[in-house]
């Protein structure tokens, strides 16, 4: 094949790209940040090898961006934009690599860079985009490995280690692998030191973070083991079907069909490359179905599974010259990530719908710029800008108002009510009474808050109600006025 013609697809595809994140950009630029997104936004203020509910990896890229182009929405959100670009660009390498042509390797990094869970997570600073980042990253350097590129191994540990410090679940690739170096053709390499090579690397390249935990109480571990447990264990089939319900959603309901099918039927499942897409698939889905069967589970939890469930599915139609199956499929995510981007100028305005968590997918960021703009006016009134600091018994205020008040590092401080840490600022920068003036936003009761501070002023109810049935409201307080 001419160089030209092996060009064509890539440039296709560039783009492509290009005009994906450039639309996410606009749209991630208009709205302001998440709480999670605010609160990785206040711990990349303080550089660390961990954080109270997370590995350091989103704080690290935001800090990054925020040295670069600083606070504002569009360079934090860059964070995901860029990392889902670069997963779909790292999809086509793959494909190529595994020698299935152009054609092919552009459809099924089209079909993974449009996918609703894409469309959703691709606005969003992230640990899931940061986490498929780098499990594509390990796909990659598994299959050079398994083909004997010596780099591969080392590139496998790279990625691994750089994943557990995006997320924890990242772990399930260990499984994942062990599956891959089952097939006949592979199973040589457990002679080798090449598997080894990758396990010691991941270890090393994740060690500080666990040494960060071991030094903190071990804070992210705890907070990984009680999310994953909710209330308590039990069985519970129908939380399992409604997480499989949600896959088809976050997945598109053409390739998860598809790649259930290709799952179920077994033919090419034990070929070299299905046997490689279902090593870096099942375990993920297996692990996550069995949480959401024992506790719960959220939709993005199994994302990594995704990559090779899309390479799935994808060759399965194209194998079969399925092309309207494929359009149909590119069709509903371009179709879904309309809707979600400007639904409410498409549906909700026209209609004459109130913003709520039924008619806006937004509803939950809307309320906080008001937030931002009141305690603002209320900090200005009194205090000149390099003095300015704030507390709150609620770690979702203190993010917010560090990032909307673009405040540094120490300014937003966590009253422990119960006397423990609760959160990332309870932890590193606790309320006490020697700290200078500050303004208090809380929705405690006036006597709590008079029998904590007895020398505290009123300075009035901050109310934002952007979205009515949503509304923020709550009781700011001066401490330690001069």
């Amino acid at each position: 094949m001419a160089p030209t013609q092996n060009l064509k697809p890539l440039a296709c595809l560039l783009l492509a790209l290009g005009l994906l994140a450039t639309w996410r950009w606009w749209v991630a630029s208009d709205l302001p940040l998440s709480v999670d997104e605010a609160y990785y936004f206040a711990w990349s203020r303080t550089p660390d090898w961990g954080y109270w509910t997370k590995p350091p990896l989103i704080a690290w890229a935001i800090g990054a961006a925020d040295a670069l182009c600083g606070p504002a929405t569009a360079c934090v959100r860059s964070v995901g934009v860029l990392a889902f670009s670069a997963t779909s660009l790292l999809i086509y390498a793959l494909a190529r690599q595994m020698a299935l042509g152009n054609g092919y390797a552009l459809a099924a990094s089209l079909a993974f860079a449009t996918l609703p869970l894409a469309t959703f997570y691709g606005l969003a600073a992230s640990t899931d985009s940061l986490l498929l980042l780098c499990w594509v990253m390990a796909m990659t350097s598994l299959w050079a490995a398994l083909h004997d590129r010596a780099w591969g191994w080392v590139g496998l540990g790279l990625s691994a280690g750089l994943g557990l410090l995006a997320k924890y679940s990242m772990a399930v690739l260990g499984p994942s692998v062990a599956l891959a170096l089952l097939h006949p053709q592979w199973r040589h390499h457990w002679k080798h030191p090449g598997p080894y090579v990758a396990a010691a690397v991941a270890l090393i390249v994740f060690a500080p973070n666990l040494w960060w935990n071991f030094n903190n109480g071990m804070p992210t571990l705890q907070h990984t083991a009680d999310i994953s447990r909710g209330a308590s264990y039990a069985l519970n089939i129908e939380r399992m079907m409604g997480f499989w319900a949600e896959q088809w959603v976050v997945g598109n309901v053409v390739l998860v069909s598809v790649y259930a099918y290709w799952l179920l039927r077994g033919s090419g499942r034990t070929e070299p490359k299905g046997w490689f897409w279902m090593s870096l698939s099942l375990p993920m889905l297996t692990v996550i179905s069995a949480q959401a069967m024992l506790s719960r589970a959220h939709a993005n939890w199994a994302a990594p599974a995704h990559a090779a469930m899309v390479m799935a599915a994808i060759h399965l139609l194209w194998q079969h010259r399925r092309h309207t199956g494929l359009k149909v499929a590119i069709a509903l995510n371009l179709l879904f990530a309309v809707l979600l981007y400007h639904g409410q100028t498409l549906v909700r305005e026209p209609l004459g719908l109130a913003a709520g968590w039924r008619t806006d997918p937004y509803w939950a960021l809307r309320n906080w710029p008001g937030v931002h703009q009141q305690a603002r006016e209320l900090l200005q009134a009194r205090l000149p800008a390099n003095q300015w600091r704030v507390a709150a018994d609620d770690r979702a205020v203190l993010a917010q108002l560090q990032w909307g008040l673009n405040l540094p590092a120490g300014a937003a401080l966590g009253w422990k009510k119960s006397g423990q840490a609760m959160n990332h600022f309870d932890q590193r920068f606790p309320l006490t009474p020697e700290s200078p003036a500050i303004l208090l936003l809380t929705r405690s009761s006036d006597a709590e808050v008079m029998q904590q501070f007895p020398q505290a002023q009123r300075a009035g109810t901050l109310r934002s109600a952007v979205v009515e049935s949503e509304a923020i409201v709550l009781n700011t307080w001066w401490l330690n006025l001069p």
